[in-house]
């Protein structure tokens, strides 16, 4: 399929952003991507009868117009509705998700922390404060945020040290303007009653989700390409330089591809790497932009699986992962008959993770997951920049580079092209709300 010399619009990446952005400007767009597959991070692999996702993509849609529009491709039928089954596992016991208001089941000591922590904080914010901190202003660090609203024992046993290994850097270089969505915030009621068993049902924005029955997260941006119209995705085109004064993009092959309007879904820091006309203080910012990278591995089981979590969280340093998945837990068909499978994060980005094949293998064991000698394989993978971090230079860098961006009559959308910590559904969103600044409707 040859690459044509000009397009009205331009998208570089077809991840869901940029497969959505297609889908909704009506097939007037051209999309270079330079991987082999559609889908971007929402990409699955088979391996002798195994599916995997490139870790967890539990997808969830709130958006009637966007649920409509996926309900609509594949059909109602083509997924599940899954209740969230996920778990704490530290100090050796199993607690429930969210750890802040279910730590009935924790060594008692432990308990008493948490629950003296929160009084404490309670108490810390004053007479009459709202439970949510309205009328107080908010920690501006998410190490001290958690203190604020959970005090010092769930701060040490699960936030703190969680947080830690899932950013790649420390509590305390984070901001906390990321977690209002995604970081469940019971009161002291809730907390002291899930201390003595009373549990709340469903907390967090990820209680149910859907889940394809067959191919995997893969099988929604194939979907989303074939209602675009395959000829105008061209895949295996890697974009290597970006020419804002004539309008064009140059593909790794050479070829120049002439645009009146372009949209980047690729990370943001890349694409600015591509631009030769950013000026300084653009690439000052670009470079105070940081990300960590998801190591993983895919783990083949024989046999069930000794827990039935979806996942399962690991706060503590003993241990090299910091999240394990079961794929086959939320749909048995991601494995063949008779076996498991699991995708197991690592908090250790440095150290090659087949050396740390050994621990995982006891961690598993140590979990009632699965003993070492029934482990078939462990495939190691890594998604580049699969979690920006909001540091204290995270928003003025980000902000600085999108008003440049924005002057340029570009648009930077998606989970890694507007860099930030965001659901596939967001992606999606994003993606129709591009179309609609592009035709002049504004955001839908």
């Amino acid at each position: 399929m040859s690459l044509p010399q000009r397009t009205q619009t331009l998208i570089i990446g077809a991840g869901l952003a940029g497969l959505s952005t297609a889908l909704h400007l009506d097939g007037e767009a051209l999309l270079l991507d330079g991987l082999d597959r559609v889908g971007g991070a929402a990409r699955s692999e088979r391996f002798e009868g195994f599916t995997f996702d490139l870790t967890g993509h539990w997808l969830h849609l709130r958006d009637p117009q966007i649920r409509a529009l996926i309900l609509g491709l594949l059909g109602p039928d083509h997924f599940v509705e899954i209740e969230r089954k996920s778990r704490i596992w530290s100090h050796g016991v199993y607690t429930r998700y969210p750890f802040q208001s279910n730590l009935h089941g924790l060594p008692p000591a432990v308990i008493k922390a948490c629950v003296m922590g929160a009084i404490e904080a309670r108490g810390g914010r004053g007479e009459g404060v709202a439970e949510r901190g309205e009328g107080v202003a908010e920690p501006e660090g998410f190490a001290d945020w958690i203190r604020f609203y959970f005090g010092e024992g769930i701060a040490e046993h699960f936030m703190i040290p969680y947080n830690a290994r899932l950013w790649g850097v420390a509590a305390e270089e984070i901001t906390s303007r990321w977690c209002q969505r995604f970081v469940p915030r019971p009161n002291l009621e809730q907390i002291i009653a899930g201390a003595v068993g009373c549990h709340a049902e469903g907390e967090g924005y990820n209680a149910r989700f859907l889940y394809p029955k067959v191919g995997g997260i893969q099988s929604v941006p194939e979907a989303l390409a074939d209602a675009v119209g395959r000829a105008h995705i061209h895949l295996n085109t890697p974009v290597t330089r970006v020419d804002l004064k004539a309008r064009f993009v140059e593909t790794a092959s050479g070829q120049r591809v002439y645009f009146e309007r372009l949209v980047n879904t690729a990370p943001l820091t890349r694409f600015i790497d591509l631009l030769a006309e950013a000026p300084a203080e653009v690439r000052a910012a670009r470079a105070k932009l940081r990300a960590a990278d998801t190591v993983y591995f895919n783990v083949g089981v024989r046999g069930a699986l000794g827990q039935d979590d979806h996942w399962i969280y690991v706060p503590e340093a003993s241990w090299p992962m910091y999240r394990v998945g079961a794929f086959s837990n939320a749909l048995p068909a991601m494995a063949p008959e008779g076996h498991s499978s699991l995708y197991v994060e690592l908090a250790d980005r440095d150290t090659p993770p087949e050396a740390l094949a050994g621990r995982v293998k006891a961690g598993l064991a140590a979990m009632g997951l699965c003993q070492p000698e029934r482990v078939l394989f462990m495939q190691a993978r890594r998604i580049p920049e699969a979690y920006v971090i909001y540091d204290f230079d995270y928003h003025a860098s980000r902000a600085l580079i999108h008003e440049w961006l924005n002057h340029q009559g570009l648009l930077s959308i998606g989970r890694y092209g507007d860099w930030n910590y965001s659901s596939m559904e967001d992606a999606l969103i994003n993606g129709r709300d591009a179309a609609a600044r592009l035709s002049g409707g504004g955001e839908a």
